[in-house]
């Protein structure tokens, strides 16, 4: 897309041009009937390009406005805003996870534990058991 400031340069060669082409031609050389009608269409195509200049500008000005008063700006500190949330949001999934990583980990700890000791009270009655036989069985 061309920027406003170049478009206003061209519109204005353009004027230029179309000018310096109606100045170059000889009265002589066109004829009557037609002189009329190529002033209007020159009228015209003079009249449309200042249109399409001013609607230029004035698209020019406005976006020269809206930088000025920071309209982007309120973007982008929402995007911001929104970032901040996001990361903070991350940050607590994060810390749950582990809080319940740890959670997880301490209950495998207590029931390997437990596992343990249970074994260990277990061995201990029945080799209990089985000595008191034996002296039975010895005596």
């Amino acid at each position: 897309m061309l920027r406003p400031f170049t478009l206003a340069l061209m519109l204005c060669g353009l004027v230029n041009a179309a000018t310096a082409q109606t100045a170059d031609t000889a009265p002589e050389t066109v004829a009557p009937e037609t002189a009329p009608s190529a002033t209007a269409n020159s009228q015209q195509d003079i009249g449309t390009l200042q249109a399409e200049l001013a609607s230029v500008e004035a698209e020019r000005q406005r976006l020269a406005d809206q930088l000025a008063a920071g309209g982007e700006s309120e973007e982008i500190s929402q995007l911001q805003e929104e970032n901040q949330q996001l990361r903070a949001d991350n940050l607590a999934a994060r810390m749950e996870a582990q809080s319940r990583l740890v959670a997880q980990q301490q209950r495998w700890f207590l029931v390997g534990g437990l596992t343990v000791a249970g074994s260990l009270l277990l061995g201990f009655m029945l080799a209990k058991l089985g000595r008191q036989k034996r002296r039975e069985w010895l005596n």
